[in-house]
């Protein structure tokens, strides 16, 4: 169970990462179609509202992206890399996570979660298969978690979300042009309510907060004004280079222990690179429900 429990932790993790970062397809402002020919980078927006128009026409217009993240609490380092196409109910991702040193590689594709499992995963879950799939539409308690929250986050997993996030839950604090890895951008500089910005996400999900959850994170949060400092990198055509998000207050006020800093870094390239993605040959796939269920698990 162990394995699989942190199966079940990191992939909630990686869900909540992408669901900060995704979002709902909404008409707006026109952006500039993402091309080879170099854009002439516009002045900043100070209208969240505008700007999150003109990052989503951007995003979905270019459709797919590479993309690495850093997330760091205190001594502890999760990383991972991987690419996206973000395309409605056709959106897929493939995605490497290393956690504690334990590489751990997912895929979303046609509806459905499917982890690759190494020697210790078929050992623990007793089974032959390279991959153990969890369905979006599943009814067993695995898939009703994991395989819906999953579905929801890639398939509204446009970058441009963080924009619609600020809208309902913070503010632009500061925006300039800076130079970063080589190419000129607008660098936004933001603040988010954390008591907002968690109820966005879990409604996004399509997980309600329960009542005594909502009670103890109100009892945590409310009068304390928590926010997360976020910073966001734009390129001249309206798409995300970077991501920085400070969690650090957050977490020391939910009485995380220890001292440390808690910051998540995601970054984006090749935007409009056609990514590859397919799903495991059937024959080496097993249903997760399944596959514990044999185990005994």
């Amino acid at each position: 169970m162990k394995r699989v429990t942190m199966l079940a932790a990191v992939t909630t993790a990686a869900v909540l990462a992408l669901s900060a970062c995704g979002g709902e397809k909404q008409s707006g402002a026109t952006a500039p179609v993402p091309s080879e020919a170099k854009s002439s980078l516009s002045s900043p927006l100070g209208d969240p509202i505008q700007l999150a128009a003109l990052t989503r026409e951007s995003t979905k217009k270019a459709k797919s992206s590479k993309m690495t993240m850093e997330a760091v609490s205190g001594t502890e380092k999760n990383t991972a890399s991987g690419q996206g196409l973000y395309d409605g109910e056709n959106s897929k991702l493939s995605m490497i996570m290393d956690a504690d040193g334990k590489k751990l590689d997912m895929l979303f594709i046609d509806n459905a979660l499917f982890f690759k499992l190494d020697a210790e995963d078929k050992a623990e879950l007793k089974t032959d298969k390279a991959y153990a799939k969890i369905a979006a539409d599943g009814q067993d308690p695995i898939s009703q978690l994991l395989g819906k929250m999953m579905s929801k986050a890639v398939k509204d997993s446009d970058p441009s979300r963080i924009l619609e996030q600020v809208s309902k839950a913070g503010k632009i604090t500061k925006s300039d042009q800076v130079e970063l890895n080589g190419e000129q951008t607008n660098h936004y500089v933001i603040e988010i309510e954390a008591e907002k910005a968690i109820a966005l996400i879990m409604g996004d999900i399509g997980i309600p907060l329960p009542a005594e959850a909502l009670k103890q994170l109100d009892a945590k949060l409310k009068g304390k004004n928590v926010t997360i400092p976020t910073e966001l990198w734009l390129n001249a055509d309206q798409l995300p280079v970077q991501v920085v998000s400070d969690q650090t207050a957050f977490v020391k006020a939910m009485g995380a222990p220890g001292d440390g800093v808690a910051k998540t870094t995601v970054k984006y390239t090749d935007w409009g690179v056609p990514v590859n993605i397919t799903a495991p040959p059937a024959d080496q796939v097993g249903d997760m429900a399944e596959i514990m269920k044999k185990a005994g698990q």
